[in-house]
């Protein structure tokens, strides 16, 4: 489900993609997860829908639910681990969503559309919140625009144009927030995560939820192709997150009920240690 009563259907997440995306957690290279997200989006999603930035947040937000797990821990400086459902978020955006678009008049022959980013960014920036431009009853969509494409348009229009548009969209206080979850951050005291127009903000979270050591990954990869006979193709290219674990951990719990029936085995083939309460030979 996306904003407007929509559906998107989308592929599974595989191992390759999550390893990928892990990569560049590790290395701290946001600029590249932001377009990796958006990569990612367009190859995983069967749509001829125009997607809007908070689309694009809703469906990684239900990819990560369905091939990763259903669960976010959030752990504060203070050391408090905050456990939230996932699912609850994506719910909260859907119900509360407000295009929130407006309209400048800047001239009498030019009109600016503006509203939440278009795209995923770690950065936020002013002219990513512009959704068209019209130029005497001609309107270019933004959404679907390559940054040079966008420079090259907004190179075109007068000085004051870019002003005004700048001081429109700073103002924020006109836009509705959506309070997404409440979370601990000291021993008793709460507070409130909202989402908002705020790019980098909203990016935090993401990248947040799709956090994880990379070398859980890569042990996984091990375990399936040495102990589960697994080839490199079929883990990356075919398994899920979610489907590596659980066949991890049904491996995992094989060998501990076959050490169990082992030791049990011994135990009672052996004799028992002379010493108080032995039997009398």
């Amino acid at each position: 489900m996306i904003t407007n009563s929509r559906e998107v259907y989308c592929k599974e997440l595989k191992n390759i993609h999550y390893k990928n995306i892990l990569k560049y957690v590790q290395n701290n290279d946001d600029d590249n997860l932001c377009k990796y997200f958006e990569l990612l989006i367009n190859d995983l999603c069967e749509t001829d829908e125009s997607l809007n930035y908070i689309d694009k947040f809703l469906i990684l937000i239900a990819i990560r639910m369905v091939c990763i797990n259903n669960v976010l821990e959030i752990e504060t400086p203070s050391k408090i681990k905050n456990t939230l459902n996932i699912g609850d978020m994506s719910k909260t955006i859907i119900e509360n969503f407000s295009p929130n678009t407006r309209t400048i008049n800047c001239q009498k022959d030019i009109k600016v559309e503006i509203g939440y980013p278009n795209i995923i960014s770690n950065r936020d920036i002013i002219f990513n919140k512009i959704h068209s431009i019209e130029v005497s009853n001609e309107k270019v969509m933004f959404g679907n625009l390559s940054e040079k494409e966008k420079d090259e348009i907004l190179s075109l229009l007068p000085a004051s144009l870019s002003k005004d548009t700048f001081k429109e969209i700073k103002k924020s206080e006109i836009y509705k927030e959506i309070k997404l979850f409440s979370y601990y951050y000291e021993e008793g005291e709460k507070a409130d995560f909202y989402f908002s127009f705020d790019s980098t903000k909203n990016f935090q979270l993401l990248k947040s939820l799709y956090t994880e050591n990379l070398n859980n990954i890569y042990y996984y990869e091990y375990i399936c192709i040495s102990k589960l006979h697994m080839s490199l193709s079929d883990f990356l290219f075919n398994m899920t997150p979610v489907e590596t674990v659980l066949q991890v951990t049904t491996l995992s719990k094989e060998i501990q009920e076959q050490n169990k029936a082992k030791s049990a085995a011994t135990n009672k083939n052996q004799s028992p240690t002379p010493g108080l309460g032995s039997p009398r030979q």
